[in-house]
């Protein structure tokens, strides 16, 4: 399923994933991916890094904090977009008592979520 010309979050059944932490590959290819991620409350990414591919986050609901490993923290809510460059070591962690719902695009598919047409 892909964005834009083709569809976009309506189209994903989120009730269909349950309350639980899930993710759903709506684009991949070898050069590229989109995933929608649902993360619930207290869930955190451990610091990592993605030594070839740049990330770009989507808050759609919820509140997170973003640590770029560079002595800020950042608080991200509904509609906030935030921008990891390769190499960029980051970890995630939802604030608060909502799920969050954030959509992740990687200019680097690794690992590979290539989805077959």
């Amino acid at each position: 399923m892909a964005l834009g010309a083709c569809g976009g979050l309506a189209d994903v059944n989120l009730d269909a994933h349950g309350r639980g932490d899930w993710r759903e590959i709506l684009t991949a290819s070898t050069r590229h991916r989109s995933v929608l991620l649902h993360w619930t409350p207290g869930r955190s990414d451990a610091l990592h890094v993605h030594p070839e591919g740049e990330e770009i986050f989507v808050i759609h609901e919820g509140r997170a904090e973003f640590d770029f490993d560079d002595g800020n923290i950042r608080t991200a809510g509904p509609g906030s977009v935030l921008y990891a460059p390769a190499g960029q070591a980051h970890a995630i962690s939802v604030l608060g008592e909502e799920p969050l719902l954030m959509m992740c695009f990687m200019s680097i598919n690794d690992p590979d979520d290539t989805v077959a047409s």
